[in-house]
């Protein structure tokens, strides 16, 4: 015998967004309800039909990291590799903490210093350029430095180098800026002699200096060299050419005005397109190409209200972002609001169009992520490692879902409001389900709110047991 309930079956069709909501009022289509903004997803990812699944937890690679048996801050982290004869491959993760650069040569976390007696707590800059591994960093006192692999220290980069805060490959050069006292001027070294500024192919180009901005970072991206300033009027700016003089001469072409980047670490490309902060917002090159600094075009749009008013802006400089691409996630680690240190992640899941936001340690916390990066693991396998100011470099995403001290953390997801239709029409729930894949013996709580009434909650168990009895 028919009745007259209607079967509802209510979906993800879209991710965090602070800037949406509280209430959806959408009616179910054919028996289906499908939601198109969460207002809280933290600490998940999502399942490619929507569904949100609780972020991996943690584990250790090596020890705590000290100075004189106190922890030092973990500043960046990068995996280097080198080309050997016959085909053989040599790997070193490279860390910069503390007051040291150290690598290492396996999972075993066994760190060795290469580089003793660097200022504390500067952003550093990593790339590999002619079988070498170059480091800066923001400090205005350590000068770049340059190691091959088989030495047991590294080495200045050279007497003529600039002592720049970051550096990128392009057209056989390394290019690079952050001098502080040429803060608009983009260097270039000889054609691939990263130790040699002055004479052969090397060179400089002043990117509208006294602008009221500084260059703020730089990235080699469809043949051309993008050149971003900040922190103030914002601009983006193209080096096209190929080479310092002739017909094809290195020439600069202004992108854009009013959006621009606030640090080299957080800019990093997604499949054919760049990402990056700025003190708006998280922007796309490609959508700023197409709509200029509309805020619609904002990568970041439906979470602008969080960007904007729960971060801590003096320190967004300090962020990193990483692609974790085998999972198609854009990730960015900040500091909130009242803090300085970085607690906090922004996560863009590009799988989807449009893409969705999650966040992970925004309402219960998770690893701080001082610094992000992608490794290569045993097996070839790519995965993404924080670094944190208590010493220690967490594997992320692992199946225990714990962090590695032992910590619990929670998944959290809240929908907005629903009436289902018209609010004037008066609507009872009879029952729910919840469909979900065990994950282990725990439980997890389903909690409801009806109308003006207190929240209710449910206790429901993963535990697995025979369903067919």
């Amino acid at each position: 015998m028919s009745d007259r309930l209607q079967k509802v079956i209510i979906t993800c069709g879209g991710g965090w967004a602070t800037d949406f909501g509280p209430v959806f009022t959408g009616a179910p289509q054919g028996n289906a309800l499908i939601l198109p903004f969460l207002l809280r997803a933290d600490n998940v990812t999502y399942e490619l039909d929507g569904a949100p699944h609780k972020v991996g937890g943690s584990s250790l690679y090596g020890p705590r990291l000290d100075e004189g048996g106190v922890a030092v801050s973990v500043q960046g982290l990068y995996d280097f590799w080198l080309q050997g004869t016959g085909g053989s491959e040599t790997q070193n993760y490279i860390t910069y903490a503390g007051t040291q650069l150290l690598r290492s040569t396996s999972l075993s976390g066994t760190w060795t210093a290469i580089k003793t007696g660097l200022e504390s707590a500067k952003e550093p800059c990593f790339e590999t350029f002619t079988a070498r591994m170059i480091w800066a960093s923001t400090s205005n006192v350590d000068v770049p430095q340059r190691w091959d692999g088989a030495a047991a220290t590294t080495s200045d980069l050279g007497a003529s180098a600039p002592n720049f805060a970051f550096h990128a490959k392009h057209k056989n050069l390394l290019f690079a800026s952050g001098v502080a006292s040429n803060p608009s001027r983009l260097y270039f070294s000889d054609t691939l002699d990263p130790t040699t500024w002055t004479g052969g192919s090397s060179g400089s180009i002043d990117v509208d200096p006294d602008d009221g901005d500084r260059i703020t970072g730089i990235v080699s991206h469809k043949n051309e060299l993008l050149v971003f300033k900040g922190p103030n009027r914002l601009s983006v700016h193209r080096i096209t050419g190929s080479s310092p003089t002739g017909a094809d001469a290195f020439a600069r072409v202004p992108f854009v005005t009013g959006v621009g980047g606030i640090n080299h670490n957080g800019l990093f490309r997604i499949n054919d397109d760049l990402v990056f902060p700025s003190p708006r917002g998280i922007h796309s090159l490609a959508a700023t190409a197409a709509f200029g600094d509309y805020v619609e075009a904002f990568l970041a749009r439906p979470i602008l209200s969080y960007y904007q008013d729960s971060l801590n802006h003096s320190v967004l400089n300090t962020n990193w972002g990483a692609n974790f691409q085998s999972k198609g996630l854009a990730i960015w680690s900040f500091a909130p609001s009242g803090s300085s240190a970085k607690s906090v992640y922004l996560v863009y899941d590009y799988r989807f169009q449009p893409g969705r936001w999650a966040s992970w340690g925004v309402n219960t916390p998770y690893v701080g992520a001082n610094c992000l990066a992608v490794l290569q693991t045993t097996g070839r396998k790519h995965t993404l490692f924080a670094g944190t100011s208590g010493g220690y470099v967490h594997q992320l995403g692992v199946a225990a879902r714990s962090i590695a001290s032992g910590t619990a953390y929670t998944g959290d997801v809240l929908t907005p409001f629903l009436n289902f239709g018209s609010s004037a029409m008066k609507k009872n729930a009879h029952a729910g389900f919840w469909s979900l894949l065990p994950k282990g013996n725990y439980n997890f709580s389903f909690e409801y709110t009806r109308d003006s009434n207190a929240a209710q909650a449910v206790t429901v168990a993963q535990g697995g047991g025979n369903t067919l009895a």
